[in-house]
């Protein structure tokens, strides 16, 4: 039901925004509005104006999926996984619009499935909502509203820059192809006592659920401050506290999280921004282990090994780096990530180690080309399992035929291991191509 009124609110926002003037509001002369900070969930992009405020896009494309995953196995016991074909139908809208005191910016995307396997029919749904409300020149309001379903791992929940998926704790880094549904909530108040300092108060609330039993969900909530102190016009350096709680469905485990980081952001030149948050976390977790008893208890009730509650407590980094270039025709983005997060459904609270890069170029007439590589390490820290290693890329182009009219074609590739090779390997690929429609007046991007 929280779902359901999640998506008709943000549906309504959509509405709204398509009725108003789609011209890109104008600059405040020129004046840059600051660099973005890491901890306050803030992206390159929503400090600029874009040079659109509405694009739509419909795409028909053929698909060829190899390696699709199973929860299940086979009477031998070995994992189960598919090559398929079909069609699949997509669609969005990335859309905002900027009042007096008020900005609001919507990002919507799906897409509907039909495999030659009709088991594997299905859908991937994503909405984010970012509003921005500044009363007075002293205190501003950022709500952002996240949700979504998918049922495919390579599905991407990154929403053109404009919502940072980490602090919302996005589900990342599945294994199984198997329907997740997440909803992601974060309200910030930001008080500025002078042109230079500022302070924010924030709270998140996240809940993750699978569709498979043998999966765990996730009910997480975060209580976050910090005070940023821009040094010259063009960078920013801050502190930040931060608190964290996870609860996991299947059983008796929780995580409590106490981060503390150092933020420095600043504008490289016109088009470039370095922010980065450099700290430690220290991480309390409860969970259930298996014990061996003693022989004497062993001998009396005819077992071997019991059950009991532990306590573990680990310390680790907290650290995240994004560089971003923006041009109007160009954009690439840099990210490390190596932090605490929920897991994966497999992995409990883990320690992530993350590095991600994409690039777009529309320079070329009527080209549009993509690309993008990833690589994940993931320690579980409740869990004796071997670690989790993902990485993989993707790349593509799209042409533009006339009539807002573009071709499009993307191939993508994922492998992952745990535990090293000798454990469980696996590699997925996906090739698209297909034509979608796009008013707009540079080519598509698949980025």
């Amino acid at each position: 039901m929280l779902l359901a009124r999640t998506i008709l609110l943000m549906t309504c926002a959509l509405v709204l925004i398509a009725q108003t003037d789609t011209n890109p509001p104008a600059s405040s002369g020129g004046e840059y509005s600051g660099p973005a900070i890491l901890s306050r969930g803030e992206t390159p992009a929503a400090q600029t104006a874009a040079p659109i405020a509405f694009r739509p896009y419909v795409n028909l494309n053929g698909i060829y999926d190899t390696g699709v995953l199973d929860v299940a196995t086979t009477p031998t016991g070995e994992i189960v996984n598919r090559d398929l074909y079909g069609l699949e139908l997509s669609l969005g809208a990335y859309t905002y619009h900027t009042w007096k005191r008020t900005t609001l910016a919507l990002d919507y995307k799906g897409n509907f499935r039909h495999y030659n396997n009709a088991s594997w029919d299905g859908t991937d749904q994503f909405l984010s909502l970012i509003l921005t409300h500044r009363p007075t020149k002293r205190v501003s309001f950022t709500l952002r509203e996240t949700a979504g379903t998918y049922s495919r791992n390579y599905f991407l929940t990154s929403t053109l820059g404009a919502l940072d998926p980490n602090l919302l704790e996005i589900p990342q880094n599945d294994i199984y192809d198997n329907r997740v549904i997440f909803l992601s909530t974060s309200a910030d108040m930001t008080y500025h006592t002078s042109a230079r300092m500022s302070f924010n108060f924030g709270a998140d609330g996240n809940v993750v659920r699978r569709e498979s039993s043998a999966l765990y969900g996730v009910t997480g909530a975060v209580a976050r401050a910090d005070m940023q102190y821009r040094i010259t016009r063009h960078s920013t350096l801050g502190a930040d506290y931060r608190f964290t709680h996870f609860d996991y469905t299947r059983g008796f485990g929780n995580s409590n999280i106490h981060s503390v980081g150092i933020n420095y952001s600043t504008q490289l030149s016109a088009h470039v921004q370095l922010s980065a948050r450099v700290g430690g976390a220290r991480v309390a977790s409860s969970s259930l282990t298996v014990v061996p008893l003693d022989p004497a208890i062993a001998a009396l009730l005819g077992v071997s090994v019991g059950i009991q509650a532990a306590y573990r407590l680990n310390y680790a980094p907290d650290v995240q780096v994004r560089l971003a270039d923006s041009f109007r025709r160009s954009q690439l983005s840099l990210t490390y990530t190596n932090a605490v997060n929920p897991g994966n459904g497999v992995f409990l609270t883990s320690r992530n180690n993350a590095a991600t890069v994409s690039y777009t170029y529309s320079g070329v007439r009527y080209w549009n080309f993509g690309m993008d590589a990833t690589y994940g390490h993931m320690t579980a820290l409740v869990q004796t399992v071997g670690a989790y290693t993902t990485y993989g890329g993707g790349v593509g182009a799209t042409r533009e035929l006339g009539k807002n009219l573009h071709a499009v074609l993307r191939l993508d590739s994922r492998h992952y291991n745990i535990g090293g090779t000798s454990s469980f390997t696996h590699t997925e690929n996906r090739a698209t191509i297909g034509i979608a429609y796009s008013p707009g007046d540079v080519p598509l991007a698949l980025w």
